[in-house]
C-alpha cells in the first residue's frame, strides 16, 4: 500500500533533515575537503562517542544508522537518529551509538572549518543540517513533555513505515533491526510498557509483527490517524 501523504508533526521527532552532505562531498569543487575526513567503522551498538569528547570533530555518517540521545541518572533521552548524510559534532553533551554497522566520514573540526571559509555552499549545508538537529530536539523535548509513551512508539513507527517500501502484498514491511529495549530506550520508556503496546497494536490489526523484527502497517492511514488522537 503506499503511503498517504506525510503527517506534519507525526515523524518528525525522528526524522532528522533531508540534506545530505554526501552528495556536496562528492562535488568536484569540495575534493580538498572530502580528503580531510578519515572512515570509521562500528559494531552495531557501539557506543561511538561520548559527551565532550577531547577531540573535537565533525563527523556525517556514511553507512548505518547512529542515534543521538542525552542520559540522566538511569534514563535516556533520545534526541535523534542519523542517517547517512547526516551530520553531527562530538564536542556536545549528548552520546552517541551505532544503531547498524556504522560507518562514519569523521574530520577535525578546525581543519573543517579553514576549508569553509573558502566554501560557502558547504557551509550553507553544515549549517541547515545543525540547525535541523537543534530543531529537531526541541520536538523531541516537547515529546517527551507532552505525549504519552504510547504516542511516542506510534511516531517511531511512522517514521519507519515511511522509510519502507510496499512488498509483494502491498503492505508496507520494515526490519526495525532493533529489539524491544532498543524501542524502549528510544521512546524513553521500559521494555514491558513497549511490548505491551506493540502486542495491543497488533491485536488491533494496526501493526503485524512478523519474525525477525519485522514489522508491517497493513494501513498506513490508520496508524497516522493516531497519532493525530
Amino acid at each position: 500500500m503506499t503511503p498517504s501523504p506525510r503527517v506534519p508533526c507525526a515523524t518528525d521527532a525522528m526524522r532528522l533533515t533531508d540534506s545530505d552532505l554526501l552528495r556536496e562531498l562528492d562535488q568536484p569543487e569540495f575534493a580538498l575537503v572530502r580528503a580531510a575526513f578519515v572512515s570509521r567503522k562500528y559494531p552495531k551498538t557501539a557506543q561511538v562517542f561520548a559527551p565532550r569528547e577531547k577531540q573535537n570533530s565533525l563527523f556525517i555518517v556514511a553507512r548505518g544508522r547512529a542515534r543521538v540521545y542525552l542520559a540522566y541518572r538511569d534514563k535516556e533521552f533520545t534526541m535523534a537518529i542519523l542517517d547517512a548524510g547526516d551530520v553531527y559534532t562530538t564536542h556536545t553533551r549528548a552520546f552517541v551509538e551505532a544503531l547498524d554497522d556504522l560507518t562514519l566520514l569523521v574530520a577535525d573540526m578546525k581543519t573543517v572549518r579553514r576549508f569553509l571559509t573558502a566554501m560557502p555552499a558547504l557551509t550553507t549545508s553544515m549549517v541547515k543540517v545543525l540547525g535541523d538537529l537543534l530543531s529537531h530536539a526541541f520536538s523531541v523535548i516537547d515529546g517527551l513533555a507532552f505525549f504519552d509513551v504510547r504516542k511516542r512508539l506510534i511516531q517511531l513507527l511512522l517514521y519507519e513505515a515511511e522509510r519502507a517500501n510496499a512488498g509483494d502484498e502491498h503492505i508496507l514491511c520494515f526490519a526495525h533491526g532493533l529489539n524491544v529495549e532498543q524501542l524502549a530506550t528510544i521512546v524513553g520508556s521500559s521494555r514491558q510498557t513497549v511490548s505491551s503496546l506493540l502486542n495491543t497494536l497488533e491485536r488491533e490489526g494496526i501493526i503485524e509483527m512478523r519474525a525477525r523484527g519485522v514489522i508491517c502497517i497493513p494501513d498506513f492511514a490508520a496508524l497516522a490517524a493516531l497519532a493525530d488522537s
